[in-house]
């Protein structure tokens, strides 16, 4: 059997704040500012209401994270997510049909 949901969107998440740093800001490594806002997302993920049934973040009634990271969090994701399909492209085709 698979890893739950949470556990593939923490993997998805963490990826996604990789490849900004690694091909948007040109580092090798997360500045600890990108790896407090993973560390984050990971405790947001993990403390869903939904657990399990969760639907993506964007389609989601309840947003769980506070506004300075929720904006940080979207400007990776929309920076990284169109450029997932080359680096990941079954994380992110998992991740757009919501599986």
């Amino acid at each position: 059997m698979g890893k739950g949901r949470i556990e593939r969107e923490k993997r998805v998440v963490r990826m996604m704040i990789e490849l900004y740093c690694r091909h948007k800001l040109h580092l090798k490594e997360m500045p600890e500012e990108y790896v407090r806002l993973c560390d984050y997302a990971s405790l947001r993920l993990s403390k869903c209401r939904y657990g399990e049934h969760k639907k993506v973040c964007r389609r989601c009634k309840t947003h769980c994270y506070a506004p300075a990271q929720r904006e940080k969090i979207r400007e990776v994701m929309r920076w990284a997510g169109p450029r997932m399909m080359f680096y990941a492209p079954l994380a992110a085709l998992r991740h757009w049909l919501g599986r």
